[in-house]
């Protein structure tokens, strides 16, 4: 409960960083087409600074990485009981539902 308090009058880390630290408070472009292109420059240039920080420190993040022996995640083939039994357990409409399904709308479709 306390997290989620602090969690609304909190800025997002990233968006703390392009206002505070890069002064970027403000888009400079008046079209929707304009300003996404602004914010993605500016987002590539934060993604650059990041790196080459990281780079001049030598010290480059490290990526987890899957081990060779992982299997893929295999799925049972689809049975016609099964889909059956499905099918039964769906609810049943009520029929003010079966009703609303059968209505045409009027209109100049």
């Amino acid at each position: 409960m306390e997290l989620r308090v602090n969690r609304s009058c909190q800025v997002e880390g990233a968006f703390g960083v392009l206002k505070q630290n890069m002064q970027y408070t403000r888009f400079r472009r008046r079209t929707l087409d304009r300003v996404t292109v602004e914010f993605a420059l500016t987002c590539l240039g934060m993604n650059i600074r990041k790196y080459i920080r990281f780079s001049i420190k030598n010290s480059l993040p490290f990526y987890w990485k899957a081990p060779e022996d992982l299997a893929p995640e295999t799925f049972k083939k689809p049975s016609a009981r099964r889909i059956i039994n499905r099918l039964k357990k769906r609810k049943k409409l009520q029929p003010n539902e079966i009703a609303k399904k059968g209505y045409k709308k009027k209109g100049k479709c």
